[in-house]
């Protein structure tokens, strides 16, 4: 849309620039009449809205008096535009010589360059009008405003429900509504929302929340802590939600050791495993849980070791320096 109002807008500095070379070259009134045609008609194929469409509509008094004041208008400011070139050659001392027909094939190319975006014939078919595409453009290049949490966050609820089972949609909402606003904010609105809704809603969320926090991708440098917790609270207590975290977490750790500081610590885990139903979710979370023990106790120091080792070493006592003798 955007390349569309920028190359009109080259067709139009185009259109103007032939009066202005014309008047620049201190040609006479033998050019206006040729310009003024060039522009009557660039009027008639970007808004043909305005004009009749049939030949009975020409012989109306409306249709001859709104042409004849287009006619007069273009013609006035070709001469304005004549003027200014003539002006600006004046102030410059500098007159250009160069064949006549070279300002009247400039504005000439603006035509066909406008009809490369600008289709008249189709424009009257989709009842289109050239304004329309213009604020269109305006609008599209302005940036929407970031909604606020809680609109954003019904929107995600209400995409969620219409999406169905379709988790891989539901993953693109969800990183666009962590990503246009304080994600600290929006991932508690997010679990606090999966927590208090009913297990069974919101299964493509759910399952969206999971699939992005465990993702190895962004890992470590772009993951936010908090996306684990919520992956937790949106796995609740269904064991295939958790199951599929448990397998994919603890496929995150054997590939990022580091991501085990954002998983809940392993004790937790174990108590999941410990109320959780289903066979296939106990076993995930007690292998889950299992690996984050292991990360936990090698972060642990050993202190022993250091003690013994720190008892076992000779002591070294180095004597004391002797006093300085006076008058030195």
């Amino acid at each position: 849309m955007r390349n569309r109002m920028r190359m009109l807008q080259a067709a139009t500095a185009l259109l103007y620039m032939g009066p202005l070379l014309g008047g620049l070259a201190g040609y006479g009134p033998a050019l206006v009449v040729p310009f003024v045609s060039i522009f009557m008609l660039w009027l008639v194929l970007l808004r043909p809205h305005r004009w009749p469409q049939e030949a009975r509509e020409w012989l109306t008094f409306p249709a001859w008096g709104a042409a004849l004041t287009l006619l007069l208008s273009q013609t006035l400011f070709v001469a304005v535009l004549f003027g200014v070139g003539r002006g600006l050659g004046g102030v410059m001392g500098f007159l250009p010589m160069f064949h006549p027909l070279l300002p009247v094939a400039v504005s000439f190319l603006a035509l066909p360059l406008m009809r490369l975006v600008w289709n008249p014939e189709l424009s009257l078919e989709s009842d289109e009008t050239i304004d329309e595409l213009i604020i269109r453009a305006r609008r599209s290049g302005a940036r929407p405003p970031a909604p606020v949490a809680d609109d954003a966050l019904a929107l995600l609820l209400a995409l969620s429900n219409r999406v169905g089972d379709e988790a891989e949609v539901m993953v693109g909402h969800l990183d666009r509504f962590l990503d246009t606003g304080d994600v600290w904010a929006r991932l508690a609105a997010l679990t606090e929302a999966l927590d208090g809704a009913p297990p069974g809603q919101h299964e493509a969320l759910r399952i969206a929340v999971i699939l992005r926090a465990t993702d190895p991708c962004p890992q470590p440098e772009c993951a936010v802590p908090g996306e684990l917790r919520t992956a937790f609270a949106a796995a609740g207590a269904a064991p295939d939600l958790l199951a599929l975290l448990a397998v994919r977490g603890a496929a995150l750790l054997r590939r990022i050791p580091g991501a085990a500081a954002h998983f809940p610590p392993a004790r937790v885990v174990a108590d999941l495993a410990a109320d959780c139903a289903g066979d296939a979710a106990v076993r995930a979370l007690d292998t889950l849980a299992a690996a984050l023990r292991a990360h936990e106790e090698a972060s642990v120091p050993e202190e022993k070791p250091l003690r013994a080792a720190a008892a076992a070493a000779p002591r070294v006592f180095a004597p004391a320096p002797l006093p300085a003798a006076r008058g030195a």
